[in-house]
C-alpha cells in the first residue's frame, strides 16, 4: 500500500497509524481522508492485528480540516476542480449532505473492531478533534491545546469532536461558546482524553497501554467496543451529531461568516482566520482574563 500523506506500520498485533503533513501541521486533507479509508479496509481484513495507534509527525497533532480544499464554499473563484466550480456546490442543501457523508466517515473508525488510540501532542483542534473524538482512547500531552476555535465564526465539525459525550453540557457549552483552547492536562481532568503525561512521555504510555491491550482477542475487544458504544448511540448521539451536520451547513451560510468571507476573497484563510480569534488573543481562557483583571 503506497500512501502520500500517512505512514502505516505493523508489529507484534499492534497498527501504527501516523499523520504525515507535518509542513502542513497535519491538515486533514481529501488525500489523507482517502488514504485514511484505504487503511481502514486493511484492518477489515485483518485478523490478527487487535490494536490501532494514530499519532502524527511534526509539532502539531492537526490543525483540523485543509480549509484551502473547501474554499470554494465561500470564494467561487478558489474552486480546484470541475465538480467545485459548480454553482450549486455553494448551496448549503449540498454541504449538508457532504458533512452528513463526512460524519460517516468518520464513524467507519469508531465502528472498527480494533482498539484504537489517539496520541496527542501539540495542537488538536477543529477536525483533529473529529478524529480523536471517534478513537476509544486519547493519550495526550499535558501541554497540548485543544479546541474549536471555528466555533467563533465557522459552527459546528462533522462528529462534533464527541464533546457532549466526553465532556457532557455544560463543558461542552463552556468551552464551545468561546472556542477556546484547553490544554492537555485540562482536558484530562474534563474526560475529552483518558490521560495527560509530559510531552516526551506520551508515545511510551500509548505503547504500554497498546501492548496490554494487544493480548485480549479482538473478538473480545470488538465486544466491549460495541457494547459500550451502543449505549451512548441508544442515548441519541447519532441524532446530535445529524444536528451538528445540518446546522454547520446553514451556519456557513448565514450572516456570521459575512466579515470571514470578505476577509476570505481578499487575502485567503490566514487573514480571515487572524481577524476572526484576534478578540480572543491575549489570554487563553476567559479564566485567564479574569484571573489578569484581578491583578491589574
Amino acid at each position: 500500500m503506497e500512501l502520500e500523506t500517512l505512514i502505516y506500520e505493523k508489529a507484534d498485533r499492534i497498527a501504527t497509524l501516523t499523520l504525515n503533513r507535518p509542513e502542513k501541521s497535519n491538515a486533514l486533507s481529501v488525500k489523507l481522508r482517502d488514504e485514511l479509508d484505504l487503511v481502514l479496509d486493511d484492518l477489515d481484513r485483518d485478523d490478527d492485528t487487535r490494536v490501532l495507534i494514530i499519532k502524527a509527525n511534526g509539532n502539531h497533532f492537526s490543525a483540523g480540516y485543509d480549509l484551502t480544499e473547501f474554499s470554494y464554499l465561500w470564494d467561487a473563484d478558489s474552486a480546484i476542480n470541475e465538480v467545485q466550480a459548480r454553482p450549486h456546490r455553494r448551496s448549503p442543501v449540498w454541504s449538508r449532505r457532504e458533512f452528513h457523508l463526512s460524519r460517516e466517515r468518520w464513524m467507519r473508525l469508531f465502528r472498527i473492531r480494533q482498539a484504537t488510540i489517539a496520541v496527542v501532542h501539540g495542537h488538536c483542534v477543529a477536525g483533529g478533534l473529529d478524529l480523536i473524538g471517534v478513537c476509544d482512547i486519547v493519550f495526550c500531552a499535558d501541554d497540548a491545546l485543544l479546541g474549536q476555535p471555528e466555533a467563533r465564526a465557522m459552527g459546528e465539525i462533522h462528529v462534533f469532536g464527541m464533546w457532549p459525550v466526553h465532556l457532557g453540557m455544560r463543558k461542552t457549552k463552556e468551552w464551545l461558546f468561546t472556542g477556546d483552547n484547553m490544554t492537555g492536562a485540562e482536558a484530562a481532568e474534563f474526560g475529552l482524553v483518558n490521560r495527560a503525561v509530559p510531552r516526551d512521555e506520551v508515545d511510551a504510555v500509548a505503547q504500554a497501554y497498546a501492548n496490554r491491550v494487544s493480548h485480549v482477542p479482538l473478538d473480545a475487544i470488538y465486544s466491549h467496543k460495541e457494547v459500550t458504544n451502543r449505549w451512548f448511540e441508544a442515548q441519541g448521539m447519532h441524532t446530535g451529531m445529524a444536528a451538528a451536520n445540518d446546522l454547520d451547513a446553514m451556519g456557513i451560510a448565514g450572516p456570521g461568516m459575512d466579515r470571514f468571507t470578505e476577509l476570505w476573497r481578499e487575502g485567503g484563510v490566514k487573514p480571515a482566520v487572524l481577524d476572526r480569534d484576534k478578540e480572543f488573543n491575549t489570554h487563553r481562557t476567559y479564566w485567564d482574563a479574569y484571573q489578569a483583571s484581578k491583578e491589574s
